[in-house]
């Protein structure tokens, strides 16, 4: 077992300090609370007395308590910044402020923090603008030197400097500072503060596990250390201090030992190439896997009871903390032992998603076009943020804990609006209506009454949304909602208590959004609890100066670890760094230190990284996984094994899930195996037909009936016949503002309906007004919600009428003599089926769209919106084949008109006749036959089905062969025990199947 730095420092302290009653005397200084309060547990087990601990304290707390200053928050900064910028430029907005003032406010810190002449840096960025604008202002420029924006923009640059002083005196006759300009103040007053302070005993310094130090922390070490005060304990390994010397992580260290100004060096150690280590490289295809990943590595580690212990925890590092949720679900429940040390950003909360939905629904105005062309605003609220709103978890919850009835058949009130805007199609809703609905609820008040624009109205309708929400939450188990409400109501507070009088005319409702958003990207929920935990999840900045045996690093991507190159500031990259500010390759370096000390007393890594380049945060590996592959492994003399593999999930012929893992060992000099850990699921799931299925089956067909589209559905693919018709699997109703292909067949087959009941069955004339005056109305009647007046629905609507008035005109001057008999013909036959256990008397039910008359021929026709060519002839070999496969989409076609035209001849058999419109049609005077109407296609005319079962068409024989062909489907297919449903190898059907998401495809 390696000895941690912390454990090795608290020795080395002892051994300093063998009176302890020296150590009260003593101020070590870490980079972080966490390491700290670890550095005073490793303190105590160096000693069985008991005895008065050392100050050991945080970098940050330490300036703070010194310099006797005090450090104000975010918020109130941003508002003085941009009152002493209000000062300066007259005609600054707070609106174009609060797009650069986070910025700015963190480029004032940097300046401070690294001691930087602030005179010569902001006249260097004067001139070079100055130069930038004499560019601007050359003949041949594109710009225009009146633009508003450019002035704006140029003004900016000009006014910094006067700008910074003037708010670090503002500040300063306050007795407050921003936090760079505190460490600016300890280090410039050093001396003074540190140094001539009354002390009877001089204190004693410890410096220990610093890495990049800013200036302002060199100098105050560096006053401390030339006084014989201070020692500094460094935490770094030969491999980059000594063995690589180009290595980018000791960047710093070996400057600072190099300049040899803290004395004798303490400690370089040979960890990285002298320990065995044993490194996993993981490729997942997506983030959330990751965290899957994890926590089954964990879970298996404490199945063979290596899951870490207080002294040598586990550490789960997350390259990227937005993980932090999806890691924590990724634990088995069992896991309830660990200890979370980052804070859980505010603007990844649902709380967070909550707020968005609210301000995007204040923000949607239903906007119509008039027949004049103007565009008219209606304030009303678009049924999409309704319904995102009314389905957050937040409110579900609290609809299921405070407004759910015990008898749970009755609708809750989110429920009747829900259901409201589907059934009725309403794609805009007044506020009014939607209290209605809501019956005046205050949670209904609270989500959908109109805000002014006024900030003061938001606070307050926020307020009333926490108390509504408090209310349930108090009394549940969730702690981590609960902190989300009391997280969001203190931000409130300060908020409400910073927007003084002076500042409300300064925001407006997408303004104070703005700076909404700003506050709430900047604020975490804290996590707190015991720190000693066998599993620590933890951020890469948190492992400064901890240790970890065994540790596994997630989104190990290049662009998330390191960052990607980018220079978030108001400096110019070539000024920041002549000036001496950090700049991106510092960043990198910083990063890669803390990688490669997190790997020196670890014995057992694990590196996953997300190879999808169209997933969140995925793509290119990390330059440190190549980095250990290419340079630390072949160095390591056989120290390092290195192993890589590849999670996926793989479709396999079997019905069990396998997961299954090759071990790779790599040798220095050889090149890494791949080690493939795959996931493996069936993909050839089935659904038996078991005695209760076939039942209901068996009961369907009797009494429901078999209709030609369920026969269709059943060739083409039997699972998504057992979803749609026998398990009763839907998709959710929803609201549609645009028309889509079975909405625009329903609107044109109900105009058509109406035409031939109310005029062609009269024989009657109908002019083209009277055919746009039917489209209208069925229109109103189907689309209740939708706006035929813009967008894609005004296109639609144009095509349809025009397909309508061609459609008939064609009619009239290829068909004089044609006359409709019926529209909407429901037909039913019955016949019996013989089973291995009795009989079933099947029905066979369709619906005609259309029975016409055209020279002693009866027509059955079915009107297609889509275009269909001449059906393909179909010969005696391949009849078999029509009638029992679902392989083809002519094929459904010729089967649809063939139920329909035997349902035709079976009445008319049954019957001695067919009744329609007062008339009698026998069929030694009629022929009798079935085709389409392609709307899409009309001079085609009426397309015929070119079924048919032998040389001779009699009814007899049509009904006979139809019959057999039913048969055959019902017992062979339809009810056969031992033919479960499966999903078919038709791949083309799958397209635009509702289920392909259920079954894989």
């Amino acid at each position: 077992m390696i000895e941690s730095f912390l454990e090795k420092t608290a020795r080395y302290i002892f051994s300093k300090h063998p009176d302890i009653r020296q150590l009260e005397q003593l101020s070590i200084i870490v980079p972080t609370r966490r390491s700290g309060y670890f550095l005073k547990r490793a303190l105590a087990q160096c000693s069985a007395q008991p005895f008065l601990a050392p100050e050991v304290v945080a970098i940050d707390d330490f300036v703070a308590d010194r310099c006797k200053i005090e450090i104000a928050d975010n918020v109130s900064l941003l508002f003085e910044l941009y009152d002493i910028f209000k000062q300066v430029d007259k005609n600054i907005t707070f609106d174009r402020y609060l797009q650069w003032g986070s910025m700015l406010l963190r480029d004032f810190e940097q300046i401070d923090q690294y001691l930087i002449d602030a005179d010569y840096l902001f006249d260097y960025i004067t001139e070079a603008k100055a130069l930038e604008r004499w560019q601007v202002d050359w003949p041949n420029s594109n710009v225009s030197t009146q633009s508003d924006r450019l002035k704006a923009y140029f003004e900016l640059f000009s006014n910094l400097k006067k700008v910074y002083f003037s708010f670090k005196k503002d500040l300063k006759e306050r007795n407050r500072a921003f936090r760079g300009m505190a460490y600016r103040d300890l280090a410039e007053n050093a001396v003074d503060v540190l140094l001539t302070a009354d002390h009877s005993i001089k204190p004693r310094y410890y410096f220990v596990g610093f890495n990049a130090l800013t200036a302002a922390e060199e100098k105050i070490i560096k006053t401390l250390v030339n006084a014989k005060q201070a020692e500094t304990i460094w935490d770094c390994d030969y491999y980059y201090m000594r063995d690589n010397p180009l290595a980018e992580g000791g960047k710093f260290l070996r400057k600072y030992r190099d300049a040899a100004w803290s004395g004798e060096w303490k400690w370089s150690e040979s960890h990285l190439l002298g320990t065995q280590k044993d490194i996993h490289v993981y490729a997942v295809p997506n983030a959330s896997m990751q965290a899957k990943v994890a926590g089954e590595l964990y879970q298996q580690w404490c199945a063979e009871g290596q899951g870490g212990s207080e002294q040598r925890p586990v550490g789960i590092v997350l390259a990227d903390e937005n993980l932090l949720v999806p890691m924590l679900n990724g634990l088995d429940e069992s896991i309830t032992d660990l200890n979370v040390t980052m804070g859980l950003t505010l603007r990844n909360s649902l709380l967070f998603t909550l707020i968005d939905s609210l301000f995007e629904l204040q923000f949607t105005i239903a906007e119509f076009r008039s027949k004049d062309g103007r565009a008219i605003k209606i304030p009303k609220f678009n049924h999409r943020t309704v319904q995102k709103v009314l389905n957050h978890p937040f409110i579900r919850r609290y609809e299921f804990l405070a407004l759910q009835q015990r008898d749970v058949s009755t609708e809750t009130i989110i429920q009747v609006t829900i259901r409201e805007i589907q059934q009725r199609n309403l794609v805009y809703l007044d506020p009014a209506l939607l209290l209605e609905w809501g019956q005046q609820h205050p949670l209904f008040k609270t989500l959908f009454s109109r805000w002014d624009d006024n900030p003061h109205t938001v606070i307050r309708v926020f307020y009333d949304l926490i108390d509504i929400l408090r209310e349930v939450y108090k009394d549940t188990q969730n702690a981590i909602e609960t902190e989300y409400l009391y997280l969001f109501y203190t931000l409130l507070k300060q908020l409400e208590t910073t927007l003084s009088s002076e500042h409300v005319e300064k925001l407006n409702l997408r303004t104070f959004k703005a700076f909404l958003y700003e506050l709430i990207r900047q604020t975490r929920i804290p996590f707190s609890g015991e720190p000693v935990s066998p599993l620590q999840i933890i951020g890469m900045l948190e492992t400064r100066a901890l240790d970890f045996e065994r540790i596994i690093i997630l989104s190990m991507n290049e662009g998330v670890f390191p960052l990607t190159k980018r220079q978030n500031s108001l400096i110019p990259f070539d000024i920041a760094k002549e000036a001496g500010l950090p700049v991106f390759s510092d960043q990198d370096a910083v990063m890669s230190y803390h990688f490669y000390r997190l790997l020196q007393r670890a014995n057992d890594v694990h590196l996953v990284y997300v190879t999808d380049s169209n997933t969140y945060n995925g793509g290119e590996k990390s330059r440190f996984i190549l980095q250990i592959e290419h340079e630390l492994v072949p160095k390591a003399n056989g120290t390092i094994k290195f192993t890589e593999h590849v999670v996926r999930f793989q479709e396999m012929d079997t019905s069990s899930v396998d997961m299954t893992e090759e071990v790779a060992d790599t040798t220095p000099n050889s090149k890494p195996q791949t080690v493939n850990s795959k996931h493996t699921i069936s993909n050839d799931w089935t659904v038996p037909k078991t005695p209760e299925t076939l039942a209901f089956l068996r009961q369907n067909l009797t009494n429901g009936g078999l209709y030609a589209t369920h026969l269709n559905q059943y060739l083409k693919c039997s699972l998504q016949y057992y979803f749609s018709r026998v398990a009763g699997v839907s998709e959710d109703e929803e609201v549609e503002e645009r028309m889509g292909a079975a909405d625009f067949g329903s609107w044109i087959h109900a105009v058509l309906e109406r035409i031939d009941i109310e005029f062609l069955m009269d024989g009657k004339p109908i002019s083209d007004a009277e055919i746009k005056a039917i489209l209208r109305e069925e229109f109103a009647k189907l689309f209740r919600g939708y706006d035929p007046e813009s967008g894609i629905n005004r296109l639609l609507y144009q095509v349809a009428e025009q397909t309508v008035l061609d459609f008939l005109k064609e009619q009239r001057q290829r068909d004089e003599n044609l006359t409709v008999l019926a529209t909407e013909q429901k037909l039913t036959a019955t016949f019996d089926v013989p089973l291995s256990d009795g009989s079933l008397a099947l029905k066979i039910a369709g619906k005609i769209d259309r029975v016409e008359l055209l020279n002693n021929v009866i027509r059955v026709a079915d009107y297609k919106t889509g275009k269909i060519e001449q059906l393909p002839k179909v010969t005696p070999d391949k009849l078999d084949h029509i009638m029992s496969s679902g392989d083809n989409s002519n094929h459904e076609k010729i089967r649809q008109l063939w139920i329909y035209q035997y349902l035709i001849y079976k009445q008319m058999l049954r019957e001695k006749g067919l009744r329609l419109r007062g008339r009698e049609f026998h069929l030694d005077a009629y022929e009798v036959t079935s085709g389409f109407y392609s709307l899409r296609n009309i001079k085609r005319g009426f397309i015929f089905n070119p079924l048919k079962f032998g040389d001779t068409q009699d009814a007899e024989s049509y009904v006979e062969q139809s019959e057999n062909y039913l048969r055959t489907f019902v017992v062979d297919k339809l009810l056969n025990p031992d033919e479960p449903f499966r999903k078919t190898d038709y791949l083309t059907a799958c397209q635009f199947c509702d289920f392909r998401e259920i079954c894989g495809r």
